[in-house]
Formats: C-alpha cells, sequence, structure tokens
C-alpha cells in the first residue's frame, strides 16, 4: 500500500493548474462577449436614434417645404382674385377679395405683411369711390401696425439681453394692451386705458401702451379676438402672465389666459373686446 502522505503525481498537479487557467480564461472570455453585446446593443440603439431623428427632421423639413410651397400658391391666387375684383369694379367683388386677403393673409409673417398692406392698398385705388375711403383707412392701420410690431420686436430682443434689477419679473416686460376697434371702440378704448392704469399704479416701471386693434388685423390669421384677454407664450411666460391677470383682477377685471405660440421675449398682450 501507498503512503497517504505521499505527494500526487506531477502530472496531476499540471492538469489541476491546467484546469484553473482554462476557467479563468473562459470566466474573462465570457465577461468581453457580454460587454461586447453590450456595447454593440448601445452602439445599435445610438444609430437607431440618429436615425430616427434624422427622419423626424427630413420629415419636418418636407412638412415646412410642403407648407412654405401651398402659402406661395395661395398668396398667387389672392393676387389674381384682387385683380380679378379690381377689373370689375364692383363693391361685391372688392369686398369679397379684401376679406379673403385680411383672413389668409399672416400679420406676422414679413412677406405676407408687406402684401397684406400693398393688395389692400391697390383694392383702394381700384375700388368704387364708396369704398375708397375705407380702404385707405385700412390700408394705413396694417401700416401702422407692422410698423409697431418690428419696432416692438426689435425693443424687446435688445430688452432680452439685460440683467434683470427691478423689484418684480414683470417690471422687465412690455405690456400691449389692444382694444377692438369697431362699433364698441370707445367702450373698449376706455376699458384698455382702465389696464394700463391698474399696472402702472401696480408695479413701478412696467412698460404698458394702448394699441387700437383693427377690424382687418383681428381678421387676420391667429387674431380672432373676441372677448377681453391675456395672451402669454406657453413655454416661458405662464408665470408672469399669471401675475398681471393677478393684478387686473384687483382692479375688478378678471381675464381669461390663452397660451399662443409667438416667440417675443418678455411680451405679454392683453385684450378689451
Amino acid at each position: 500500500m501507498g503512503n497517504p502522505n505521499d505527494k500526487p503525481p506531477a502530472k496531476e498537479g499540471w492538469l489541476v493548474k491546467l484546469n484553473l487557467v482554462l476557467t479563468m480564461v473562459l470566466a474573462a472570455l465570457g465577461f468581453w462577449l457580454n460587454y461586447n453585446a453590450q456595447q454593440q446593443k448601445l452602439a445599435f440603439d445610438e444609430q437607431k436614434l440618429a436615425l430616427d431623428r434624422l427622419q423626424s427632421l427630413l420629415a419636418t423639413n418636407r412638412d415646412q417645404r410642403e407648407e412654405r410651397g401651398s402659402r406661395e400658391q395661395m398668396r398667387l391666387q389672392l393676387f389674381d382674385k384682387v385683380s380679378v375684383s379690381l377689373q370689375r369694379g364692383e363693391d361685391r367683388y372688392v369686398e369679397a377679395a379684401r376679406a379673403l386677403v385680411e383672413s389668409l393673409l399672416s400679420t406676422t409673417d414679413p412677406v405676407e405683411s408687406e402684401l397684406r398692406v400693398g393688395l389692400i392698398r391697390a383694392l383702394a385705388l381700384g375700388a368704387p369711390v364708396a369704398q375708397q375711403q375705407a380702404l385707405k383707412e385700412a390700408a394705413n392701420k396694417e401700416a401702422t401696425f407692422q410698423t409697431e410690431q418690428r419696432a416692438l420686436e426689435a425693443e424687446v430682443q435688445l430688452q432680452a439681453t439685460k440683467p434683470l434689477v427691478r423689484n418684480s419679473p414683470l417690471a422687465a416686460y412690455r405690456v400691449d394692451v389692444f382694444y377692438c376697434a369697431g362699433a364698441s371702440s370707445a367702450a373698449n378704448e376706455s376699458r384698455a386705458q382702465g389696464f394700463q392704469r391698474t399696472l402702472r399704479e401696480r408695479i413701478d416701471g412696467i412698460q404698458v401702451r394702448v394699441r387700437e386693434l383693427a377690424p382687418s388685423i383681428n381678421a387676420s390669421p391667429g387674431y380672432g379676438i373676441t372677448r377681453s384677454e391675456v395672451r402669454y407664450e406657453t413655454a416661458t411666460e405662464a408665470r408672469p402672465a399669471e401675475e398681471l391677470a393677478g393684478l387686473l383682477a384687483s382692479g375688478g377685471a378678471r381675464l381669461p389666459l390663452r397660451p399662443v405660440n409667438n416667440t417675443t421675449p418678455l411680451y405679454l398682450s392683453v385684450f378689451a373686446c
């Protein structure tokens, strides 16, 4: 019988060591394969996300091109309708052309706002005598509105670059109080002036002015105001708009809030209609 204290043969010791090394190598290989698979999945996910973003961008650009194309086609058609109405020279054709110009052409798009004024002026020149004065006044109000808007946009863009040093965040805002012109013009203007006084009394340094909202402007896309309200940009101005509405409410006027998609920083609109 062999001695139980004898050492195992050298060959068996070598096999044990080899088995241990193989086990470690296989474990490392398994870890590497798992890590590599995860990295490939991450790369695939990133590529898919990039492709999805590119596809979304292309779809947006395509939609924008189609929208621009349809707007350009609409402008040409409006120009043709104005030309036809001037050739006919009848009240009803001129009124129909004016209604289309005012309701379809935007006051915020630079090209369309210029076209609005130009087409209304053209109608004023060729319309029957009974309509000429009203059309001239409408064209002048359109031009004045556009001039005020361009000045406003330049001013608020400049104001947005300055640091806030005032007590109330609303003091940094420009507030336009529009009153709807028309049958109730005087009453609406008086109410707008009351809103202006309330805001000036409660916020030191706030910039508030009263502006007329001509019927032709109110008929344009994005307006259609039929009641008194406060308008604000959805993303950034909800809290200032709520504060402004609260101040007006403290003066006895409770106005609903209406979010819009305009992009004029540090600017709020109030309507008295």
